[in-house]
């Protein structure tokens, strides 16, 4: 098994989000000609069980998709729809005992459901929080457009496992949407713009919810089948990503080293990839100063630390910077 899987690796089947793309973008009236140009993506690939895709593939489609459907609720209609998802991997999440488990699945089975993004799960004051970021370099209007996507997913995922709406908290890093009644009509009231980070937020309690169609023996069954699955456990964002956030004293040039790569070769990739070091690390260290100071409850010299700042003023600027809020500003 690889380590990480790069932007152009091919590995994903048709199954799942392309799939729905395409049936949604041809109910819609889009001729798939239209659909497929300047994507990499041909028509008889759609058609093999064989043929395999890859991430940048996949946000090529994407892209073009938004454009041609010209109407707000895009995202938002895609992704539901990606909650009647046939394939094992998503089945190996609607078929699970309860939410809990659901979500273990999910995050186990990401690759193949959502690689463009990745998440980190915690629980606070009776509140489970799954804190999102992408997982590949995107441009804020498509960032946004996969965030309502996947968004919307979830949303319905969590009503299908549990049988019952679940109440659940959407909080967005964007700017108040123009379409923003799109995002209540599809997640429901509980929606807000402009917090420092995304993530979504449930009661801990609802991870205890039950699936009323749970079937141990067809639960083991799609487990089996997806024992045979062989990818990589994360992009190549994501493995940087997560090993900035582990180590957040480390600069680029140890980075490099940590991935058997030459500085200068380390910079290309990254651009390859489309983001940069400085911005990777920026988010990381907000990630965690937010986590620190509001989940952890520490104060700002001990958050300071943790992110090798050595000095305070400096760490509040950096904070500032990075969510347009004070540490104290945060903490309400």
């Amino acid at each position: 098994m690889k380590p990480y899987l790069n932007q152009d690796d091919k590995y994903l089947t048709a199954q799942g989000l392309i799939t729905t793309l395409v049936e949604l973008a041809l109910s819609r009236g889009i001729a798939l000609h239209k659909l497929l140009r300047g994507t990499g993506v041909f028509e008889q690939d759609l058609m093999s069980v064989q043929h395999q895709f890859s991430i940048s593939q996949q946000v090529r489609l994407l892209t073009q998709f938004k454009q041609l459907m010209k109407s707000a609720d895009s995202g938002f209609l895609l992704g539901s729809q990606l909650a009647n998802d046939t394939s094992v991997a998503a089945q190996g999440v609607l078929h699970a005992a309860h939410i809990g488990q659901a979500l273990k699945q999910l995050h186990n089975l990401r690759m193949q459901l959502a690689p463009l993004l990745f998440s980190y799960s915690y629980v606070h004051n009776e509140q489970y929080y799954i804190v999102l970021q992408n997982a590949v370099g995107l441009d804020d209007e498509i960032s946004q457009y996969v965030m309502e996507i996947y968004s919307a997913a979830f949303y319905q995922v969590l009503k299908k496992v549990a049988g019952e709406r679940v109440p659940c908290q959407f909080e967005f890093a964007c700017k108040r949407a123009r379409h923003s009644q799109e995002y209540e009509q599809h997640l429901g009231l509980k929606v807000a713009f402009e917090k420092p980070i995304t993530r979504w937020v449930l009661n801990k309690h609802a991870l205890r919810l039950t699936n009323p169609a749970f079937s141990s023996f067809r639960f083991s069954q799609i487990n089996s089948q997806l024992a045979a699955l062989d990818s990589a456990n994360s992009t190549f964002v994501e493995a940087v990503s997560r090993l900035i956030y582990q180590n957040p004293a480390l600069n680029l040039d140890q980075v490099a080293s940590q991935f058997a790569m030459s500085p200068a070769t380390f910079k290309r990739k990254l651009k390859a990839h489309g983001v940069r070091f400085s911005t990777l690390y920026d988010e990381q260290s907000k990630r965690k100063a937010i986590y620190l100071l509001a989940m952890r409850e520490q104060c700002n010299e001990q958050v300071a630390m943790r992110l090798s700042f050595y000095d305070i003023a400096n760490f509040r600027r950096a904070f500032k910077r990075w969510t347009g809020l004070t540490p104290s500003q945060l903490k309400g």
